[in-house]
């Protein structure tokens, strides 16, 4: 165990000693080193009471009344080559549009337009890309008729697949900022299932710290190795758990990530989670403020992702922007079974980094091209003149994680056989300068007819017309009906993504 570190069994006694002292009436938790424990004396009876008459005391309903916060509505639209040829942005992994939707679904609503973000729905899918050999990740590049347009368009993908991890592990150094708010009342249980899953998949010699916000803020766990049997312990931490008072975000990130640099650990994964959802309302809460906290912890290694929760109030804008700065990712829980799959088979990719800043810039020939359009990366859009400044912010790709890019294409009839470039800039995780790679697009990456295009691909092109249809693109003109049917005639194997997906597109195609 390193040193000056508490064991977990000796914390689990003050935890227990805790307990017992504050059931005599005390305020302060005797293991949070001097700071103050979460306040749990702002109307908690009165929450819990008005959460049960939402849900009629089952606690299934994770519903709380509220305002629920999207970036704003955009639309790429078709550039002419001949005065753009250039189209430039961040790589995006996150996949919380998706399962926000999906829950949105479920419960028989349809998902609000700004909600959705193309990029997010592709993304949670797996692809067909080859691993790389040697680089961080591979570049591929394939096409075809589109399916959805009468005017003769291509679909053009571009999709890059990260490095699974070598045998040699990275240690993890990994501090839960658990949001425990009223408004987190009906949702905690499922933070805690979830955070289970987490802990049962660290490794021994990990270290662990839990901290929490409502009111005020408190530290139940400090930097602790993560030793045999230590898992049970720290579960029964987190379930001892219990909501109440507002929302002081702000000083919980502060405070999570001071926690978080005094267990920091060279060369490892240093990362604050943050599960919430992401309704601050107490303290600097503003969006520029709480995004400015953190900007200098990224710099100092210091990584941030976010795990959402819950309906009716919930910002899903302030918890994407927030892993956006803090160099992580965005996930949104909508189910136990959720969890489990990010926390069993995406774990490596939302813990370890294998690139970072990775920026993606497609050159265009305007002799083959006559005009395109970017499906999706709407808040990623990057300035062409900034691609080649290596202090330029973009995304980070995880082992093993897939990013894939779609573009609709108008040909140049008898044009060139090149079609363009696609650039890409990227920086090792511990880098501070920019690694170029270029891979070319010729005309033989695309299909002569849609139905030879791989059924990966045909998928591909399916979940991307989906989420087009949800944010009432302006660009559709294709429904639901035609989308099922080729989803439904693209799945191979049992990818139980898949056929969940073609479950949702009829559930939709049923609400009123």
């Amino acid at each position: 165990m390193r040193e000056g570190r508490m064991s977990i069994r000796y914390l689990v006694l003050l935890v227990l000693m805790g307990t017992f002292v504050c059931f005599m009436g005390c305020e302060n938790s005797p293991f949070a080193t001097g700071l103050t424990s979460p306040e749990e004396k702002s109307g908690t009876d009165g929450i819990n009471d008005y959460s049960s008459a939402l849900d009629g005391g089952d606690g299934r309903n994770d519903y709380y009344p509220g305002q629920e916060r999207h970036g704003d509505l955009t639309y790429n639209a078709f550039v002419m080559t001949e005065e753009d040829n250039l189209s430039t942005f961040g790589v995006d992994v996150d996949a919380g549009s998706y399962t926000f939707g999906r829950k949105k679904i479920n419960e028989g609503i349809v998902p609000a337009p700004s909600s959705v973000r193309v990029e997010e729905y592709i993304n949670y899918f797996h692809q067909d890309y080859p691993a790389p050999t040697t680089l961080p990740f591979s570049v591929n590049i394939d096409g075809a008729p589109s399916p959805f347009r009468a005017d003769s368009l291509h679909l053009l993908r571009i999709g890059l697949k990260g490095r699974e991890l070598s045998e040699e592990e990275t240690p993890w150094n990994l501090t839960f900022l658990i949001d425990i708010s009223g408004s987190m009342t009906r949702r905690l249980d499922t933070v805690k299932e979830s955070l289970y899953i987490l802990v049962d998949n660290m490794r021994l010699g990990d270290q662990v710290s839990i901290c929490t916000y409502a009111g005020s803020v408190g530290t139940v766990l400090n930097p602790t190795d993560l030793q045999e049997n230590d898992a049970e312990a720290i579960k029964a931490i987190i379930g001892d758990l219990e909501a109440g008072g507002s929302t002081a975000m702000a000083s919980g990130l502060q405070n999570a990530y001071n926690v978080n640099s005094s267990g920091f650990l060279d060369g490892g994964v240093n990362r604050v989670i943050v599960c919430s959802d992401g309704d601050a309302n107490v303290g600097a809460a503003s969006h520029e403020s709480i995004l400015e906290l953190i900007e200098d912890y990224v710099d100092q290694g210091i990584t941030l992702s976010t795990l959402g929760f819950g309906s009716g109030n919930y910002n899903d804008h302030l918890m994407e922007q927030l892993a956006d700065q803090g160099n992580g990712n965005y996930y949104y829980i909508d189910s136990i079974e959720e969890a489990e799959r990010l926390f069993t088979e995406e774990l490596s990719g939302v813990m370890e980094v294998i690139a970072k800043d990775v920026k993606i810039q497609v050159e265009f020939n305007s002799a083959s091209v006559l005009r395109y359009r970017l499906i999706g990366y709407e808040n990623r859009d990057i300035d062409d003149d900034q691609f080649e400044n290596d202090s330029t912010d973009a995304g980070e790709i995880g082992a093993g994680h897939r990013v894939t890019a779609l573009y609709e294409l108008e040909l140049v009839h008898g044009g060139a056989s090149n079609l363009g470039i696609v650039h890409l800039r990227y920086k090792m995780p511990g880098g501070e300068t920019d690694i170029p790679l270029d891979v070319p697009i010729v005309g033989s990456d695309l299909a002569d007819s849609f139905s030879q295009a791989s059924d990966r691909f045909r998928f591909t092109a399916g979940v991307a017309e989906y989420a087009e249809i949800i944010r009432e693109s302006p660009h559709v003109q294709t429904s639901l009906e035609a989308v099922e049917t080729l989803i439904g005639s693209s799945l191979v194997g049992s990818d139980e993504r898949d056929a969940e997906l073609l479950e949702l597109i009829r559930q939709l195609q049923n609400i009123e």
